[in-house]
């Protein structure tokens, strides 16, 4: 993780469905695709849609690596220990999960290191945010990623709904505006 520090790293094609053999790996590949979607994300002149889509590609190509194989019908506490173990636990992220349902959990992100080391937090965020919302929607098709509250501190609430309502399904377009606002408020 040391290297989101160092100056920007110029964007190499690579493939997002590239085999990923240990967690070395799979962070160095985290840290490229956070790099190009940093990159796209200043050449759109802070096009917030433009970072999410790049994170949720990344997330899905996640699911397809890691997760997917592994079983197809599964609740989402056994899909969040299955995602928490393959992928978050790699990548440095820890989680507290609060309530686990058949159909809807509640957890708070504990540890994020790329928005500890990133300069613009505020992009991190958003970024993993579209990671996280990549991964469960290919697991949850019909379900939704809910983000109670942005603030700048510790950790965020996060709510997976394997259902979702139509209010639920205008969640991407609410946490869009919300970093847009963060991002003019916090220069990020």
């Amino acid at each position: 993780m040391q290297r989101l520090r160092k100056e920007k790293k110029p964007v190499t094609e690579f493939s997002w469905d590239e085999d990923v053999s240990d967690n070395e790996q799979l962070t160095e590949w985290c840290d490229s695709a956070f790099h190009a979607a940093l990159e796209k994300f200043h050449d759109s002149h802070g096009d917030v849609e433009t970072l999410m889509r790049t994170g949720e590609a990344f997330g899905r190509g996640l699911f397809a690596q890691k997760i997917q194989q592994k079983t197809s019908d599964w609740t989402i506490g056994e899909w969040l220990q299955m995602t928490e173990e393959d992928v978050f636990k790699p990548l440095g992220t820890e989680f507290t999960f609060t309530k686990i349902s058949q159909d809807a959990a509640t957890i708070f992100m504990d540890r994020d290191p790329l928005n500890k080391v990133s300069k613009e937090s505020t992009v991190a965020s958003l970024f993993m945010y579209g990671v996280m919302r990549g991964l469960f929607q290919s697991a949850f098709p019909k379900g939704e990623l809910l983000l109670n509250e942005t603030r700048k501190c510790d950790s965020s609430e996060f709510i997976f709904k394997a259902h979702a309502s139509l209010k639920d399904q205008r969640e991407r377009e609410r946490v869009k505006r919300m970093f847009t606002v963060l991002k003019k408020d916090y220069g990020t």
